[in-house]
């Protein structure tokens, strides 16, 4: 990565400045549930790209609820799970939708409390929708679209309410005529539209063209079948203009030079993303310790993915911390040295030397895991294997994120080394030589 030194200054000043005008309530992420007949394996796939306010996430094990589980969380929260799989191989994740709500002060679970609730008591998506109608009785919290999978095949989406859900079944053609069902932030039922709707029925709608977008994407893979690899790298990065089209040398782009600046407000890959997971799900009769979350922590486009899996003994170090993990702490400095001064907007001078450094390193990721998931799916595993895999992978995106982080500081050596944002890593495990 190269870049002039004064322009490296400019940038970071207007990065710190850039943090502190995001609005502190963004809430927006965008999510699909693909059933395994529309993938290349046949394992169901579960995506969230998540945006929030609430910057700094890690990875944590959960032991005290029935089951046992693993998800991403605000740094230092244990009271809520924003996307997560436990050890009956149960997955959940959501994206807001406002509309859902309704008038009534009702009590109950949050959508975060409400999923960790899910992940340490349901099994499957038929327990989740148990869960659903007796809490419908007393009431909830919630204003989202759910998104689920489990160990028997089962892939379903439940726009909740506080006191109603309607369920869609992936598996379903009549409610999932692709095998996938995408949601942004809104649902069908609060604003009476069909289960997929088009681009035209949804008008003006909030994140709507983060939901077409995504559904584009999709759609362009429905002759090869969707991949997991297809989902990390090119939705959970997609840059798409506000008519879908992606920009100039993005990852779904044509092979022409990035545009100067892209504005975020539109994207999936956005601004205010500050994690993302892909669960990999297993076939009925496989075993549920194997299905794998993807997680990647910080702003995707600026950081890696990485392999977890509940039956770990312990979350590795660069995924975990009080403040944030140290991966995705990375990822958020790099990410704050590329915004505009508004924060609306990406300067993309950097873009192409990041990507041309990490993603080979993910793809030898996903590589080295997939050879080994075979061998598990065949042999069996045990925790201290899947442990030690687990740092492994871990370690190696690492390595990455810390080398890219050198060669953006490098790029400002021949000028006083500037002092970091107030918001930069401050573990010994990323400090710079």
């Amino acid at each position: 990565m190269h870049a002039n030194g004064s322009h490296f200054i400019h940038i970071l000043f207007a990065a710190t400045l850039a943090f502190q005008l995001i609005p502190k309530t963004t809430e927006a992420c965008t999510t699909a549930v693909i059933s395994g007949k529309a993938t290349v394996d046949g394992r169901p796939l579960l995506w969230k790209n998540r945006d929030t306010s609430n910057i700094h996430n890690e990875v944590v094990l959960f032991k005290e609820g029935t089951l046992r589980a693993i998800g991403v969380v605000n740094a230092g929260s244990r009271k809520s799970i924003f996307m997560g799989v436990n050890e009956a191989g149960f997955c959940i994740e959501n994206s807001l939708s406002k509309d859902l709500r309704d008038s009534d002060k009702t009590k109950g679970d949050t959508n975060g409390r409400f999923m960790k609730r899910a992940l340490e008591t349901c099994k499957t998506v038929a327990d989740f929708k148990k869960l659903l109608e007796q809490t419908n009785q007393t009431g909830r919290r919630t204003a989202a679209n759910f998104g689920v999978i489990d160990a028997e095949g089962s892939a379903a989406l439940f726009e909740t309410g506080p006191k109603t859900y309607t369920m869609f079944d992936v598996n379903d053609p009549a409610d999932a005529p692709n095998g996938y069902i995408v949601r942004s932030n809104f649902s069908t039922t609060a604003q009476e539209l069909p289960t997929n709707p088009t681009k035209k029925q949804l008008a003006s709608i909030y994140s709507a063209d983060r939901y077409i977008q995504a559904c584009s994407r999709f759609e362009s893979q429905k002759n090869s079948g969707i991949s997991l690899n297809y989902v990390i790298r090119n939705l959970t990065r997609d840059l798409s203009t506000k008519n879908g089209k992606p920009y100039p040398g993005s990852v779904n782009g044509v092979a022409k030079p990035l545009p100067a600046t892209i504005s975020t407000k539109n994207t999936i890959s956005r601004a205010t993303t500050v994690s993302a997971v892909v669960f990999q799900g297993v076939k009925p009769g496989e075993n549920p310790g194997l299905t794998t979350m993807w997680t990647i922590l910080g702003n995707p486009s600026f950081s890696l993915a990485v392999p977890c899996w509940v039956n770990i003994q312990e979350v590795a170090d660069p995924l975990t911390g009080n403040k944030g993990g140290a991966l995705g702490e990375i990822a958020i400095t790099l990410r704050s040295w590329s915004k505009t001064a508004d924060g609306k907007k990406i300067n993309t001078e950097y873009l192409p030397g990041i990507w041309n450094d990490l993603w080979p390193q993910e793809d030898q990721i996903l590589k080295l895991t997939s050879q080994s998931q075979e061998k598990w799916r065949k042999q069996g595993v045990s925790d201290h294997t899947l442990t030690c895999f687990h740092k492994k992978m871990t370690m190696l995106a690492m390595k990455a994120m810390q080398q890219e982080l050198r060669e953006m500081k490098q790029a400002a050596l021949s000028l006083p080394a500037p002092a970091p944002p107030r918001f930069a890593p401050v573990k010994k495990t990323i400090v710079v030589p």
